[in-house]
């Protein structure tokens, strides 16, 4: 296998333990935005947003539905914001989000999950 197999291999597994992800067209659909509005989100830290490929893939596991209306998890922002502010990218912050801490006894997405 190949380098770029071997690292599209080791996204897509990122992904599916993430729950999957969304393309820009269908987060922005979910959202009730517009594709521009979402990548914009994506572009100011408001939303995780990961390159696969040639593609903007959104983890599905920072939108969450409420009162019937899809939207991306509060504090999700911040997490974002603190790995771009290291340069440890997008792929570093989802996984991250979907590993194990010992300190919080889970995975650190459900920390923002627990601000409702």
């Amino acid at each position: 296998m190949n380098t770029r197999n071997s690292l599209y291999a080791a996204q897509a597994a990122l992904l599916e333990k993430g729950g999957g992800g969304f393309s820009l067209a269908e987060a922005a659909m979910a959202l009730n935005i517009s594709p521009q509005a979402m990548h914009a989100q994506i572009d100011a830290g408001r939303a995780l947003g990961v390159i696969q490929g040639d593609q903007i893939v959104v983890p599905r596991l920072q939108l969450r539905s409420r009162r019937g209306q899809s939207e991306v998890i509060p504090g999700i922002d911040r997490v974002v914001r603190i790995f771009r502010g290291t340069w440890a990218g997008a792929w570093a912050t989802l996984q991250f989000l979907i590993e194990p801490d010992p300190n919080l006894g889970t995975t650190p997405i459900v920390a923002p999950r627990r601000q409702d």
